[in-house]
C-alpha cells in the first residue's frame, strides 16, 4: 500500500466515519428536537388548562359576588320594606283607641292575656288612658283583678302573675312587634329556604 492510497483509505475512513457521526448527530438532534416539541406541548397543554381553571374559578367568583350584591340589594330593598310599612301601621294605629270598636277590642285582648296565664291572680297592666273602660269590662266580666296604670301605649294591655315574674304582652305595639318578626322570618325563609 502505498502512501497515497494510505491516505485515500484514510479520508474513505474518515468520511465514513464523519457521516456516522453526522448522522447520529441528526439522530439526536431530530430526537432532541421532538423531545422538546412534546414537552412543549405538555407544558402548554397544561399552560391552557390551568389558565383555563384559572379563568373559571374568577369567573365562578365574580358570578358568587354579584348575586351576593343582588341579595344583598333585595334584602336591603325589602327591610326597607318593611320598616317603611311598619312605620306607617303604627301611625294608622295611633288613633286604635278612638275606633268605635274599641271597647271590644279591649275587652278581647284582655280574656286573651289572662287566658293565656292561666294564673289565679293577676296584675292588669294598663294606658291611663284606658283606666274607665278596664273598670268598666271588669264588671261586664264580673272579674276582680287588679289593674295598675303603668303602662304608656296605643292600646291593649299587659298581664302579669301577682309577683311579676311571666308577663304576657298583648297591646298594639307588641302585637305589631310579633306580626313585623314573624314576616322578617318569612322573608329570610323565601331567601334562603329555611
Amino acid at each position: 500500500m502505498t502512501f497515497e492510497n494510505l491516505i485515500e483509505s484514510m479520508e474513505v475512513s474518515a468520511k465514513k466515519k464523519i457521516d456516522e457521526i453526522t448522522k447520529k448527530a441528526h439522530q439526536e438532534t431530530n430526537e432532541i428536537r421532538r423531545a422538546a416539541e412534546e414537552k412543549a406541548g405538555s407544558f402548554k397543554t397544561e399552560y391552557l388548562t390551568e389558565a383555563q381553571k384559572s379563568g373559571e374559578t374568577e369567573r365562578n367568583k365574580l358570578i358568587y359576588q354579584a348575586k351576593a350584591k343582588s341579595k344583598m340589594r333585595v334584602i336591603k330593598e325589602k327591610e326597607q320594606v318593611i320598616k317603611s310599612a311598619f312605620i306607617e301601621a303604627k301611625k294608622r294605629l295611633e288613633g286604635f283607641r278612638n275606633d268605635r270598636n274599641y271597647e271590644e277590642r279591649f275587652k278581647k285582648m284582655l280574656l286573651e292575656a289572662v287566658d293565656a296565664l292561666e294564673a289565679e291572680k293577676v296584675v292588669l297592666h294598663i294606658d291611663k288612658r284606658d283606666e274607665s273602660l278596664c273598670k268598666q269590662v271588669l264588671n261586664e266580666l264580673h272579674e276582680n283583678s287588679e289593674y295598675v296604670t303603668d303602662l304608656t301605649s296605643l292600646g291593649g294591655l299587659e298581664v302579669s302573675t301577682k309577683d311579676g315574674k311571666i308577663v304576657v304582652f298583648n297591646t298594639i305595639e307588641s302585637r305589631l312587634a310579633n306580626a313585623e318578626e314573624l314576616l322578617r322570618r318569612e322573608i329570610f325563609a323565601t331567601l334562603y329556604g329555611g
